[in-house]
């Protein structure tokens, strides 16, 4: 005996309803209990109960049909093994039970204890694997929806046709966007998309391989893909992709690298500003004992010496203020007042190489907390950049200003010929410049500034296309005003 088997009987004919029972407590591999029904509305209240194992169904009950009843039961999320039994074999019957989740079709003249005992047998059976399978795809579903990577399916030309929840949140598209949507195209250059493809075909993509997607937004997001095959199925080979978001993370690695070149920068800076003013001083206390002894003969030639000593004086100054600028001196800084102002210190620029300048500004009125000098000079790097970059009366650069909830963004762009790639992980990094007499130091000053005001520095360029800055600050309320 294997356990206790709750079964009902639901079949309006009461001897044959009696003889099916007689068979049931004939069956000793399993303790079973019946109950019995005739009518078939009382039937389904009975079985809408979920208080039995396994159902035998009758498949004509007066002016209804077993299938019928089993199709309500379904539809009201019974799924426990129903057994249909008719008085004479009909195929028709047969494929019609099967189709509506018949565990099992019993034609009544055939009926003995061992027939039922089989049917009953292999019906749990099945219902018990069916079980183990759906709680299996519901464990997968809760992980594929639940998931905080994103996790999608391509079909055999690469197009997406299964994705979960994080996909639209992490890419910004709608569903409908995304579906039977070709995966080259979230890509920067649809040509890595085709490489990442053929790579993937050829089982050559090695988990964690990194690869950049943009957003609906244009935003650039670095993940880490992990590839296996899965079939459909119709058996057909398909690709499942899970990408890790390492946006952040790779962006705060890089910005660690970038802080510590820029600590160890300062202090190279510290101890050649002092090994170099050492001897200037000696230089200038000599100069001006010289002076007196050469008289006006040798005038010139001590003015030269005087003028490249105060040079290399100023160099010295502004080298030590750009590596160790002091503290910040905080104000409320209204964020359109400090764009238009780096466009007035830059107006001379501008006007020279007749570069158009489209000014868009948002309404509201928004304010940060800093050095307003210090976050001009950085801002003012970056449209300098920009103004050296563009051709000239060709050139255009965009200004513009956004709020969006807590962070007050600057964005700074042009239509110059872009950065390479391979320059764009270097770009803040102290003394890299692609200026032909240019030190470097520029924008990695303007990272230092950025961040020491808690903001942040996106850029985005692509060669051909022209580069964009966006400077992300804190936004805070307005000003108290004394009364």
């Amino acid at each position: 005996m294997t356990g206790k088997l709750n079964v009902l009987v639901v079949d309006d004919d009461e001897d044959d309803i009696f003889l099916t029972c007689d068979y049931l407590k004939a069956i000793d591999t399993f303790n079973i209990s019946i109950d019995k029904e005739v009518n078939y509305l009382k039937a389904l209240n009975r079985i809408l109960e979920n208080a039995h194992d396994v159902y035998l169904v009758d498949y004509l009950l007066g002016p209804y049909t077993g299938i019928e009843l089993i199709k309500q039961c379904h539809k009201a999320g019974i799924n426990k093994p129903f057994i249909l039994l008719t008085g004479k074999g009909d195929r028709r019957i047969d494929m019609e039970a099967t189709k509506v989740g018949a565990y099992d079709y019993l034609t009544k003249s055939d009926l003995n204890t061992e027939l039922l005992e089989r049917s009953l047998r292999y019906s749990l059976k099945q219902y018990s694997s069916l079980n183990a399978i759906a709680e299996s795809e519901n464990r997968y579903r809760q992980i594929f929806t639940r998931s905080n990577d994103i996790i999608f399916v391509l079909d055999k030309d690469f197009n997406l046709i299964n994705f979960n929840p994080m996909m639209t949140t992490l890419m910004g598209y709608e569903a409908g966007e995304l579906m039977n949507r070709p995966l080259r195209t979230l890509f920067q250059r649809e040509e890595e998309g085709v490489a990442f493809a053929d790579s993937v075909a050829a089982s050559r993509i090695k988990n964690d391989t990194e690869i950049v997607l943009l957003t609906k937004d244009g935003e650039r997001k670095t993940f880490l893909a992990s590839c296996s095959v899965v079939n459909s199925p119709e058996g057909e080979p398909q690709h499942q992709i899970i990408l890790y978001d390492y946006t952040n993370i790779k962006k705060s690695y890089a910005e660690k690298l970038i802080k510590e070149k820029i600590e160890t920068t300062e202090r190279l800076v510290r101890s050649l500003a002092h090994e170099i003013r050492n001897p200037l001083t000696s230089i200038n206390l000599s100069l001006h004992q010289l002076e007196r002894e050469v008289g006006e003969d040798g005038k010139m030639l001590t003015d030269i010496i005087k003028r490249n000593s105060n040079r290399i004086n100023e160099m010295i100054g502004e080298l030590m203020y750009l590596s160790n600028p002091g503290e910040k001196k905080d104000e409320h800084i209204e964020l359109k007042d400090i764009a238009r102002s780096i466009l007035l210190l830059a107006t001379d620029r501008i006007k020279l190489k007749g570069i158009i300048i489209n000014e868009n500004y948002c309404p509201e009125t928004a304010f940060i907390l800093g050095d307003k000098k210090k976050l001009q000079m950085a801002l003012l790097n970056i449209l300098i950049n920009a103004i050296e970059a563009v051709e000239e009366f060709k050139g255009q650069i965009a200004i513009e200003t956004n709020v969006a909830g807590d962070d007050a963004t600057i964005k700074i762009s042009d239509n110059g010929p872009g950065i390479p790639s391979d320059s764009l992980s270097s770009l803040f990094q102290p003394y890299f410049t692609g200026k032909k007499n240019g030190i470097g130091l520029g924008l990695a000053t303007t990272h230092s500034f950025v961040h020491a005001h808690g903001g942040s520095i996106e850029v985005n360029s692509e060669e051909g296309q022209g580069t964009t800055f966006l400077v992300k600050l804190k936004k805070i309320g307005e000003p108290v005003t004394a009364a």
